[in-house]
C-alpha cells in the first residue's frame, strides 16, 4: 500500500470533548498512522494546547475562530471555518491525497478545500440535525440541513457508522446508495482498575462503594434519553433497594433533571457528575454492576460499546445504531424508546439475577474485541481511501497548473 497523506477535519479533539465526535477522530487518526500513513488533523483550539503539534506522522492544527462577536452559533461555526481554512493553507502544500471532514461543523473548510487542492473529499456524517430533532422546526435547523445536504452532495464518498445512518441519509439527503459505506465506530478498551483506583474515584463523588451502581454516559440532551432513566429510577428502587445511579455527563437538561429527580424524591439515589476525565470515567465503568442507554435517537452508541468492552451488561433502547449492537438476550437488553415501564423491568431483570448479567457482559466483552476494533475500523477506511483515489487517478479532475511569475 502507498503511503497516504490525509488531511482530517473536526470541530473537536482531545482534550477538547464534546462528544463521541472527539474520541473517533482521536483513535481514528492514530490507527491511520499506525498503518503507515501521515493525518494532519486540522480542529478547533481548547486554548491551552499549542497551535500545532507533531507526534511522528500525526500533525494536529488548532485554530482559534475570529474574536468578532457572533450573533448565534451557525455564525460561529463559519468563522472558525475561516479561520481553519487559512491555518490550513499556511501549513500544508497541495500533498495531500485525502480530505475527510467530520460532520458540517467543518463542511465549509473541507469543501472549499477540496476545491482549491483539487482533492477528493470524503464525509463522515455522524449524526443529522433531521434526525437529532425529529424533522426541521426552525430556520436555524435548516440551515445546518442544507449545510449537510451540500457536504454529502460535494463529497466523493460518504461514511456513516450503522445501516440505519446509512438509510437515513440516503432518504433525507436523496443520496445515491453506492455512495454511501457503513463502517462502525471503533472502541478504545476501558482499562482494567484496581479496587483501590474505582475506591478513589467513587469517594471523590461520594458514590457509595457497596450499592450496585447503575450507569448513564452521555450528553444531558434529550435525545439521549437521561430523562427516560430519571423516570424509571422510583420504580427501580421499589424492588431494588441496593440500586444507586452515576449520570456521567453534561449539558442543556442537567438542571431539569436535577430537579425532577426532586420531584420524585430520588435525589439521594443519583449522582451527577458532570464533565470527568478518561480515568475517572474508567473507573466508572469498572465500578457499574449495569451500564444504560435510553436513547431516543442513537446513529451508533460508542458509549455502550466502551460498556462492553469493560465487561458490563448494557441495556439499550432499540433504535438507530444501538439496536444493531445489541442482540437482545445474548450480549445485552433491549427496550423500546421512551418506554419507562420496560426500562425499570430490564433493570430490575439484571439486579434480580445476576447470573443472567454476568453472561450477557461475557458475551458483549467478546464481541467487541471481534468486531470493533480500532485497527479493524482504520483499515476498512483505508479501503474507501483507496478505491476513492484510484477512481481520482482515472478521471479528468486533476489539480489546475497555476502559471508561475
Amino acid at each position: 500500500m502507498i503511503k497516504m497523506n490525509i488531511l482530517m477535519l473536526s470541530w473537536e479533539y482531545p482534550p477538547r470533548i464534546v462528544g463521541g465526535l472527539s474520541r473517533h477522530v482521536y483513535w481514528l487518526s492514530k490507527s491511520i498512522v499506525r498503518h503507515g500513513h501521515q493525518v494532519i488533523v486540522g480542529t478547533l483550539s481548547n486554548n491551552n494546547s499549542k497551535n500545532i503539534e507533531t507526534h511522528g506522522d500525526l500533525i494536529i492544527v488548532r485554530v482559534n475562530p475570529y474574536r468578532i462577536p457572533s450573533p448565534d452559533f451557525i455564525s460561529w461555526v463559519h468563522q472558525f471555518n475561516q479561520t481553519l481554512i487559512e491555518n490550513i493553507i499556511d501549513i500544508i502544500d497541495s500533498d495531500i491525497d485525502i480530505i475527510h471532514a467530520h460532520d458540517w461543523l467543518v463542511a465549509r473548510a473541507g469543501i472549499i478545500l477540496k476545491h482549491l487542492y483539487r482533492r477528493p473529499l470524503i464525509a463522515t456524517i455522524h449524526s443529522t440535525e433531521y434526525g437529532r430533532r425529529n424533522g426541521l422546526h426552525n430556520v436555524f435547523e435548516r440551515h445546518i440541513h442544507e449545510v449537510e445536504w451540500l457536504l454529502t452532495y460535494e463529497a466523493w464518498k460518504i461514511i456513516v457508522c450503522s445501516h440505519y445512518m446509512r438509510e437515513e441519509v440516503q432518504r433525507i439527503f436523496a443520496t445515491p446508495s453506492d455512495k454511501v459505506y457503513v463502517i462502525p465506530n471503533g472502541v478504545n478498551p476501558i482499562r482494567r482498575m484496581s479496587y483501590n483506583e474505582i475506591l478513589g474515584v467513587l469517594k471523590k463523588y461520594h458514590v457509595p462503594s457497596d450499592r450496585k451502581i447503575i450507569l448513564f454516559v452521555g450528553r444531558l440532551v434529550y435525545e439521549k434519553g437521561a430523562h427516560i432513566l430519571i423516570e424509571a429510577i422510583p420504580y427501580i428502587v421499589r424492588l431494588a433497594n441496593n440500586a444507586f445511579f452515576v449520570i456521567v455527563g453534561t449539558g442543556p437538561m442537567r438542571k431539569e433533571l436535577e430537579r425532577r429527580s426532586i420531584e420524585l424524591g430520588i435525589r439521594d439515589r443519583i449522582v451527577f457528575t458532570g464533565f470527568i476525565t478518561d480515568y475517572e470515567l474508567h473507573a466508572f465503568y469498572n465500578a457499574a454492576y449495569v451500564a444504560v442507554f435510553p436513547s431516543l435517537y442513537e446513529p451508533f452508541g460508542i458509549v455502550a460499546l466502551e460498556a462492553m468492552s469493560a465487561g458490563k451488561p448494557v441495556i439499550v433502547s432499540n433504535v438507530g445504531g444501538l439496536s444493531e449492537i445489541v442482540e437482545h438476550g445474548r450480549n445485552g437488553l433491549k427496550v423500546p424508546p421512551g418506554d419507562v415501564t420496560a426500562l425499570a423491568n430490564a433493570v430490575i431483570e439484571l439486579l434480580l439475577r445476576p447470573d443472567k448479567a454476568e453472561e450477557l457482559g461475557r458475551n458483549g466483552y467478546s464481541d467487541v474485541y471481534r468486531k470493533y476494533t480500532w485497527d479493524k475500523i482504520a483499515e476498512s477506511t483505508l479501503k474507501v481511501y483507496e478505491k476513492v483515489i484510484n477512481e481520482y487517478n482515472m478521471g479528468l479532475w486533476k489539480p489546475k497548473v497555476f502559471p508561475t511569475r
